[in-house]
């Protein structure tokens, strides 16, 4: 056990940086033996002590190595040297009361049906508003082809997927079709015996479950997992043909003052069956897969849409006409296709990312930036994707290269 109850801050850009900070809990709550709701961190350069955001959320109840404590560093930190033997900050860990709430915190409603099931969810911060679907039909009738994503994003109390129609103030006859973040489907590796080349799954028209929920000072993050689907394929640990219970789990966050969402995604198995069960195989196995993603965004006519795609990682597309409205993607997966127009339908977009066991994207959503808006979801994937900021309990042993110290 540690010393000195204290995490260790890397700050591994070549420049100065604050942000967020994302560690496992399991292992903090083991070593440092400091309950959840007792938990207060505090940058070891105040000597104040006054107390930083931070929260620990449930992301998966049946899997408690998923749980995660995420703290906002607001001073920024130098860069760390040497090769982590020089560490950037050090944040204490203490027991003490939780922060007050305050105003602009994000937070986020649930919204159930009279059946009891959960049929969305209302995030909020000080700049989005964003109702994110659960179910195919939200209205209710013959069009069910809605779930699993996001029919309203308002930015600024403006609405984003309507942009021209909001600018205008008309918030009645907006584009019923408007949507964006929707997973339309999804697609696994097929099976060895006969060999087939992948398993598709359709989503758009299929409900999900409310898994998990939490809001604090960082973020407002809800988990919600697909309607089961059965999968016969290879098992990625033992490359023999499985039968399993699968669902797609979707992990959405929403930061406080961000005008972005945070998704992570991955595939959950479970042998269907007793006989499905193998000696040599994990119970629960985590499958690759590939996303496919539809938005119906009014961004005005193919000729006015500027799409600038320069890596495989991020991408942005941006309206030229006023209000200027621009959505940026950037992602942890390759962007192996982007479609626009879908299937020849001028306000619709489409791309699919090449496989991975886990996926994390950024949505951001941006008004009146004519110029440069591409720079910043570049900028997101850096900082929140590619090089986040890491942090991991201090030890008071010697690393290889030395003694871990603050860099101050």
């Amino acid at each position: 056990m540690p010393c000195l109850n204290l995490l260790t801050v890397f700050n591994r850009s070549n420049y100065e940086r604050s942000g967020y900070i994302a560690i496992p809990w399991e292992a903090i709550a083991t070593q440092l033996q400091i309950p959840a709701a007792d938990l207060i961190l505090s940058d070891l350069r105040d000597l104040t002590r006054r107390p930083i955001k931070a929260q620990v959320d449930r992301v998966d109840p049946e899997d408690p190595s998923r749980d995660v404590l995420i703290f906002h560093l607001e001073k920024p930190i130098p860069p760390c040297r040497e090769n982590d033997a020089l560490a950037s900050a050090f944040i204490r860990v203490d027991l003490g009361q939780p922060v007050p709430k305050t105003l602009y915190e994000p937070s986020l409603e649930i919204v159930y049906g009279s059946d009891g099931r959960a049929r969305g969810v209302r995030l909020v911060n000080k700049r989005l508003i964003i109702w994110f679907n659960f179910i195919p039909a939200p209205e209710d009738n013959g069009r069910n082809w809605f779930s699993g994503c996001a029919t309203s994003v308002q930015l600024d109390n403006q609405e984003f997927l309507d942009p021209f129609r909001s600018a205008r103030g008309e918030w009645l006859g907006q584009e019923p079709e408007k949507r964006c973040m929707q997973v339309s489907e999804i697609q696994l590796p097929g099976t060895l015996y006969p060999k087939s080349p992948y398993y598709r799954v359709s989503l758009f028209n299929h409900s999900y479950r409310l898994v998990a929920q939490s809001s604090g000072a960082v973020r407002a993050s809800v988990t919600i997992a697909s309607e089961p689907f059965d999968y016969m394929g290879a098992d990625p640990v033992t490359g023999q043909n499985r039968h399993l219970v699968c669902e797609l789990y979707r992990v959405i966050s929403l930061y406080a003052g961000a005008d972005y969402l945070i998704e992570e995604l991955f595939v959950k198995g479970k042998p269907k069956q007793k006989e499905d069960k193998m000696a040599d195989a994990p119970e629960v196995v985590y499958l690759p897969f590939e996303l496919h993603y539809f938005a119906h965004m009014n961004l005005g006519q193919t000729q006015d849409v500027e799409q600038v795609f320069p890596v495989p990682d991020w991408f942005a597309v941006g309206s030229i006409a006023p209000p200027y409205a621009a959505y940026g993607l950037a992602t942890s997966l390759h962007i192996e296709a982007i479609a626009h127009p879908h299937e020849g339908k001028p306000n619709c977009f489409s791309w699919q990312l090449l496989p991975g066991t886990s996926a994390k994207c950024v949505h951001l959503f941006m008004r009146d930036q004519p110029e440069g808006f591409d720079a910043r979801i570049g900028h997101y994937w850096y900082e929140l994707i590619y090089d986040p900021l890491q942090a991991s309990i201090y030890q008071d042993q010697p690393k290889e290269l030395g003694v871990v110290t603050p860099f101050l």
